[in-house]
């Protein structure tokens, strides 16, 4: 997603259809790139509107993040922001 080089230890496998909503297919992301698609869409929008990384990365607020991250090093974590979803349900 952000076109960064992945190293081992922030690899995560994110489901295109998330599972809760019967998905299989993963795609390899950084951990930081995969907290914040889940902070941002919940797993319903995932499922229905954001199920492809080229879908994922047209949103104004991913293209927002991955300008950002782009030129941190490969190993840069750092926490996601609110998750819309945590928001919807009240915490």
């Amino acid at each position: 997603m952000c076109e960064r080089v992945i190293p081992e230890d922030q690899r995560d496998e994110h489901h295109l259809v998330p599972k809760s909503k019967g998905g299989k297919k993963t795609v390899r992301l950084h951990r930081i790139c995969h907290d914040q698609i889940h902070s941002i869409f919940t797993d319903a929008q995932l499922a229905k509107k954001f199920s492809t990384i080229e879908t994922i990365v047209e949103d104004p607020a991913v293209r927002t993040f991955v300008t950002w991250v782009r030129n941190k090093p490969p190993g840069f974590s750092d926490s996601a922001k609110e998750s819309r979803q945590s928001f919807r349900r009240g915490r």
